[in-house]
């Protein structure tokens, strides 16, 4: 009689416990990766709205029917006044009327905080420099 033992033909635990292994550092690098690009795209995205805060100051400042008073009135609380810039800023296709329509427009929460920062007034003889806008709260 052949009385040979077969080996019964499957993967090892060892085998099974490296392809996991492997399979969980693949994930992880993965993981990270994507988090990085989706971070990148947060920061892109506050950039862009950052450019179209200054693009919106930029043409408050220089329309024909902006008066001094409205200069002076904007630099005495930037942050208050989105109102007399609203009419220049536009995002995604539309115009948002207030700030809080401004960051649901932008895809950018709630809970960010905008500072518009003043215009130049020195051409009225204001002391007020040009202070760009910014985002915080958001990565």
């Amino acid at each position: 009689m052949d009385r040979r033992i077969r080996r019964q033909r499957g993967f090892t635990i060892i085998e099974l416990v490296v392809v996991v292994t492997i399979i969980g550092l693949l994930a992880a690098m993965a993981v990270g990766a994507y988090n990085l690009v989706v971070n990148h795209a947060k920061q892109t995205k506050a950039v862009a709205l950052v450019n179209t805060l200054s693009q919106a100051k930029s043409l408050f400042v220089a329309d024909p029917q902006t008066t001094s008073a409205m200069i002076t009135t904007f630099n005495g609380g930037p942050d208050a006044n989105y109102a007399s810039i609203a009419q220049y800023v536009r995002v995604n296709g539309g115009q948002p009327a207030d700030e809080p329509s401004l960051l649901q427009m932008s895809q950018i929460p709630s809970s960010a905080k905008i500072t518009l920062g003043t215009v130049d007034d020195s051409s009225f003889g204001g002391k007020n420099v040009d202070e760009a806008p910014a985002i915080t709260g958001y990565p």
